[in-house]
C-alpha cells in the first residue's frame, strides 16, 4: 500500500540526482566534484520531498536519514555534508548501511566483509553443536544447514562487493562451515574441503552470480 500511495513521488530533472527506491528504502545519490555543489543538490531535492510528504500527509524523519560522501581524496576523508531537512541537520556517517550492504567512503566493502564474517563464524557455532565426533546430525544434514544459513549470508548482494579486495575475510570463515561439514582437520588443505563437501569455492560461486 505504502508504494502503491507513493508511486508519484518527485523525481528530479537534475542529471547530476539519481533516486533508489526500494520497497519503503529510499536513497538519493548526487555526483558531482565540489562538494558544495552536492550540498546544494541535495537540499533542494530533499526540500522538494518534504514537500511532497507533507501534501500527502506524510512525515518524514531526519533523525533517521543519513548521508555519507563517497570519493577518494584522503585530504577530505574527514569531511562533513553540511545538509538541512525540516531544519535539522542530516547526521553524517562513516558506514551507511543500504538494503543490508554496509558501504564505506571509497567504497572498499572493507566494513561489510568483517561484518559478514562476524555473522558466519556465529552461524557456525550453531553447525558446531551439531556436528559431534560421536553423535550428531549426518553429513548431509549439515551441509544443508551451512548452505542455508553459512553460504546464503556469506553470498548475500555478492555481485556488489564480490570484488573487493577484503573477501578473502569471508572465504575464511566459510572454509571453517566447510570443516564443520566434512569434519576434517585443520591441516587439510582448503580446496579439498570443497571438493569432499560438494560445494564450489566462494570466488566461484561469487563469479556465477555476478554473471
Amino acid at each position: 500500500m505504502f508504494n502503491i500511495y507513493t508511486n508519484d513521488q518527485p523525481i528530479s530533472t537534475d542529471s547530476d540526482v539519481k533516486h533508489y527506491i526500494y520497497a519503503d528504502d529510499t536513497a538519493i545519490a548526487v555526483q558531482h566534484d565540489q562538494f558544495g555543489n552536492v550540498e546544494e543538490k541535495l537540499s533542494t531535492t530533499l526540500d522538494i520531498l518534504g514537500k511532497y510528504y507533507r501534501r500527502n500527509y506524510l512525515k518524514p524523519n531526519p533523525s533517521k536519514t543519513q548521508i555519507c560522501a563517497f570519493h577518494l581524496r584522503n585530504r577530505c576523508a574527514n569531511r562533513i555534508l553540511n545538509v538541512y531537512w525540516n531544519e535539522k541537520k542530516i547526521t553524517n556517517t562513516q558506514y551507511p548501511k543500504y538494503l543490508g550492504i554496509t558501504l564505506d567512503r571509497s567504497l572498499t566493502y572493507r566494513s561489510h566483509c568483517e561484518n559478514t564474517k562476524h555473522k558466519i563464524m556465529t552461524r557456525n557455532g550453531i553447525l558446531r553443536k551439531l556436528s559431534g565426533s560421536t553423535w550428531g546430525c549426518n553429513p548431509h544434514v549439515i551441509r544443508t544447514t551451512a548452505l542455508a544459513l553459512c553460504f546464503s549470508a556469506g553470498e548475500y548482494a555478492s555481485p556488489v562487493w564480490g570484488r573487493s579486495s577484503h573477501t578473502k575475510k569471508v572465504d575464511v570463515a566459510l572454509n571453517e562451515s566447510c570443516r564443520l561439514i566434512t569434519g576434517c582437520l585443520k591441516n587439510t588443505p582448503v580446496e579439498q574441503l570443497y571438493i569432499l563437501s560438494g560445494i564450489a569455492p566462494p570466488l566461484i560461486r561469487r563469479s556465477t552470480q555476478a554473471d
